[in-house]
């Protein structure tokens, strides 16, 4: 009897060293859990913060960009003109130039009366930053330029960032509703590239964008996720004193807040690219060439539109011209190769020392965008091809 008490009593420390034993796993797994999920957070903080920072030095190093909310998130564009906004282009060098949108988003100067001109005839551009006319004036863009000449109307709707995918989404828009006469669409292999990237170029975070994806039926993905970048004042942070208050103050709500948001939806991205819910994009590049232009060109046909390709490039490179992949009753403006030729040597030194944008004593590049005298330079050799077909 003794020898079975004895034996239940043994059992029972048996399972309480046991129970105890297991309390003390739990607890060992839970602390570990919470040490290693700590140690996640704070590397994650650390490079929130080295990337904050590198952002932080940008703007605080005066170099060009924004001031102003000028951008939205857009569904299909990725993002968009705000109608009726006002900004400011700044460079680290000199006075910056001042930028207005009317009340359908195109680029018109500021001194202009907001009134609705549709004095014919009326010339619609489509193109990216070198049509909209980057780092000048709006009375000095090419499209502007022409209009004149014309004693007509500009519509321009050239997108800093764009490439062929926004440019056909902006056709669909446009064209139907304002009937341009003259329909002038930018040519550029870079706007090719940019049509097949999910993601815009930009100097920080991340701006999805539209894309092409299936090469036996091209199709345009709509952009993965909405760009947080036209939701933050970071410029706010380009005139303040530099200071850690400042830093922390830029961490807490700019930082932190895009980073986040832009590695939560980049996770989500890469996985469902991952599963093959999202597409890979497309990789024929004549096929997206022949296909956007001519959809343009069709359009420009219904809407009685005279279609303009105008070819630039960007250095002294030449840029190849694909005319067999044009549609044929367009009107081909090889205006890089005009622009070369006005050179006395060819090379990028002197592309540059002639196009780009030159500030200061003794003078330095602000921008590489095409200067006031390139936009003159394109804007004749387009008059020139109208006037010759006429």
């Amino acid at each position: 009897m003794l020898k079975h008490k004895g034996f239940l009593k043994a059992i029972r420390m048996t399972n309480q060293q046991s129970a105890l034993s297991t309390e003390k796993k739990f607890l060992f797994y839970c602390t570990l859990l919470l040490i290693l999920s700590s140690a996640r957070a704070l590397v994650y903080l650390g490079y929130t913060v080295y990337r904050s920072i590198k952002i932080y030095s940008y703007i605080k190093s005066s170099q060009r960009g924004l001031q102003g909310k000028v951008f939205k998130a857009d569904t299909e564009l990725g993002f968009a003109h705000i109608p009726d906004a006002q900004g400011l282009h700044v460079f680290p060098v000199g006075p910056p130039i001042p930028m207005r949108f009317d009340k359908h988003g195109f680029r018109v100067p500021v001194g202009d009366t907001p009134t609705e001109l549709n004095e014919r005839p009326l010339v619609l551009s489509l193109g990216c930053s070198f049509t909209y006319g980057d780092a000048v004036y709006a009375r000095n863009t090419y499209p502007y330029l022409v209009g004149q000449s014309l004693r007509g109307t500009t519509k321009n709707a050239g997108c800093c960032s764009c490439g062929l995918s926004q440019m056909l989404i902006l056709a669909g828009r446009l064209i139907p509703s304002h009937k341009p006469d003259y329909l002038i669409v930018q040519y550029s292999p870079w706007l090719i590239s940019r049509s097949l990237s999910p993601f815009a170029p930009t100097y920080g975070g991340k701006s999805p964008g539209p894309y092409f994806y299936g090469d036996e039926g091209l199709a345009l993905h709509p952009p993965v996720f909405l760009t947080n970048l036209a939701n933050l004042h970071l410029e706010s942070y380009r005139n303040t004193p530099k200071s850690i208050i400042d830093f922390i103050s830029f961490l807490w709500n700019a930082g932190l807040p895009q980073f986040i948001y832009d590695d939560f939806n980049m996770s989500r991205y890469t996985f469902k690219r991952t599963i093959g819910v999202i597409p890979k994009p497309a990789t024929d590049e004549n096929n997206i060439v022949r296909y956007v232009y001519e959809e343009i060109a069709s359009l420009a046909r219904k809407n009685g539109s005279r279609l303009i390709i105008v070819v630039l490039g960007k250095s002294a490179d030449p840029v190849p011209v694909p005319t067999h992949l044009f549609p044929s009753d367009s009107i081909i403006v090889d205006a890089h190769t005009t622009l070369l030729e006005r050179l006395s040597i060819v090379n990028d030194e002197h592309y540059k020392k002639a196009y780009a944008h030159w500030r200061g004593s003794p003078p330095t590049i602000v921008d590489t965008h095409p200067n006031e005298k390139a936009h003159q330079i394109i804007a004749d050799e387009i008059l020139s091809k109208i006037k010759g077909r006429e």
